[in-house]
């Protein structure tokens, strides 16, 4: 058995490069799960996805003019529609050149409120001044990063006073079997990811930075119909489309991550909010 590989924001950066189209065709140009209310929510995955983005923002509530930090933005496009619903400016990191390229040319891309601008950073380095954002979103960003508390204490240090952060991710309560742990450590090394958090962990590292955790929520059942579409999206272009065999392995693994993480009973999906005194 193998141990997951640890990996780095350049290994992050270029898997994104690579894969963020295929990515973003089946996820309504997000780079995120999507929301259904119940088994017969008949959103579209745009819809659901969108839906995800609109509780980010109703959660940060920023005000008209202010500026808020979009941690791992993807294509933007998150971003865009936060920026221009509530009037604020939004600025987006990623570690994916790819990725700021396709944010930077969205109509909505900018200075000024109502507008998103994007670079390239690396959210454990962030290069900006303390204090600086009203806001924070990291939607199933800090899942890549091999220090998380130090991505953690970072986006805290970058927060104003009274600032809210919203974080979405995965976590386990659970171990896997060592039939799941030979299964999931190849994928895991396939898409740049640490082994996932432990149930608390990011609690602990919200506490740590400083941060007061104002709400936590497992959204698990309403997201799970994600990883149904995608698996089966992904399936459908591994067989379908004329890729390179590396490429179509690792779509492949990427079914059997959906596959364990949609449904394994250990693994969760939280909403969880915090705020800066």
């Amino acid at each position: 058995m193998t141990a997951p590989q640890v990996p780095g924001p350049t290994d992050v950066g270029a898997m994104y490069d690579r894969f963020n189209d295929l990515f973003t065709r089946h996820l309504g140009d997000n780079l995120h799960l999507g929301f259904w209310t119940d088994d017969q929510d008949d959103a579209t995955a745009t819809q659901a996805t969108d839906r995800i983005t609109d509780t980010v923002a109703d959660l940060l509530a920023p005000a008209p003019g202010t500026e808020v930090l979009d941690v791992g933005c993807g294509s933007g496009r998150s971003a865009v529609r936060i920026a221009g619903r509530h009037r604020v400016h939004v600025t987006g990191i990623t570690v994916s050149a790819h990725q700021v390229r396709l944010a930077q040319a969205r109509p909505g891309a900018g200075p000024g409120a109502g507008r998103a601008s994007f670079q390239l950073a690396d959210a454990m380095e962030l290069p900006f001044p303390d204090g600086r954002f009203d806001g924070a979103y990291a939607i199933e960003s800090l899942l890549h990063m091999a220090d998380r508390a130090g991505a953690v204490a970072e986006i805290a240090r970058t927060l104003s006073p009274g600032a809210r952060l919203v974080v979405l991710d995965f976590y386990q309560d659970r171990g896997f079997s060592p039939p799941e742990t030979d299964v999931m450590n190849p994928v895991f090394r396939a898409f740049r990811l640490p082994p996932l958090p432990g149930a608390g962990e990011y609690q602990q590292h919200l506490a740590a930075a400083g941060l007061e955790v104002t709400g936590l929520d497992d959204i698990t059942g309403n997201v799970r119909r994600s990883h149904r579409l995608i698996a089966d999206a992904m399936q459908n272009i591994a067989d379908e489309f004329d890729l390179d065999e590396e490429t179509r392995g690792q779509l492949h693994r990427y079914v059997e991550l959906n596959g364990i993480i949609g449904l394994h009973p250990g693994v969760h999906y939280a909403l969880i909010t915090a705020r800066r005194p």
